[in-house]
This record gives C-alpha cells, sequence and structure tokens, in this order.
C-alpha cells in the first residue's frame, strides 16, 4: 500500500488530535515521606506531607503489612490509595500510591521502591510527582 505525504500528514495530525492532553503540567511534592513497620511486619505506619497537608494512617495486615494495599484514606483534600508490586523480582518491590484531590479533579501517581523507603527513616530529598487531570 502506498500512501502519499498528504495523507500521511493528515493521518498523523488526526492521530496528533486524538490523544489526550493534560490540563496540567504541574507537580506535587511528597514532603518527609516515611515508612515504620514492626519487626514481625503486621503493622506500618505511613507519614508524609504534601501541599500543607500532614497524612499519616496505619495498614494492618496478619503478614506484609509493608506490602499490602490500601483504599480510600482521607489526609485532607485528598484521598489515597497504594498497590505493591514485586513483579520485577526479590529486591525489587515497590509500591505506586494515588493520591486524588477529587475536589479539582487532579491526581498523582507518588511511587517508591523498597530499597527506598528504609524502615523508619525519612526519604530524603523529598521527591515530586507529575500531577494529572481527572
Amino acid at each position: 500500500m502506498h500512501f502519499s505525504t498528504t495523507t500521511l500528514i493528515t493521518l498523523l495530525a488526526s492521530t496528533a488530535a486524538a490523544a489526550p492532553v493534560s490540563t496540567t503540567a504541574a507537580t506535587w511534592t511528597i514532603n518527609n515521606f516515611k515508612r515504620t513497620c514492626n519487626s514481625a511486619d503486621t503493622v506500618c505506619q505511613v507519614e508524609f506531607g504534601l501541599n500543607g497537608t500532614n497524612c499519616s494512617y496505619q495498614v494492618n495486615a496478619a503478614s506484609l503489612a509493608s506490602q499490602t494495599s490500601v483504599n480510600g484514606v482521607v489526609c485532607g483534600p485528598y484521598q489515597v490509595s497504594s498497590g505493591w508490586s514485586g513483579q520485577f523480582g526479590a529486591g525489587n518491590g515497590f509500591t505506586t500510591w494515588s493520591v486524588a484531590d477529587w475536589a479539582n479533579k487532579l491526581i498523582a501517581f507518588p511511587s517508591y521502591a523498597d530499597r527506598d523507603i528504609p524502615n523508619g527513616q525519612v526519604v530524603s530529598p523529598d521527591r515530586s510527582f507529575a500531577v494529572q487531570a481527572l
């Protein structure tokens, strides 16, 4: 099949026009992120700050609290959920959080590798994550 230059340009332009565009280029910075788990890994306390809002919640599990998903934690104007993945093998686990500001229809997906959040230590430096429109 042979495409003319005009046909190809039209096709590429229509594809680009159909692609969703973020309405914001902002970032949110997660401040002083810390996860502290007991030695049995049955209770973890997660703490961080975001835009002047402090967030702190506890995760309880029969085992592997550090890998347990959470949903619907309310921290001021934000709703926080998380999920852990070990898809890249032993020692390469990571947790991705969703932090949603439903009133302003914004969301960010902070993610930390297990090795980047040593038990009970504050992550340094603070990290920024892209914000997307919902």
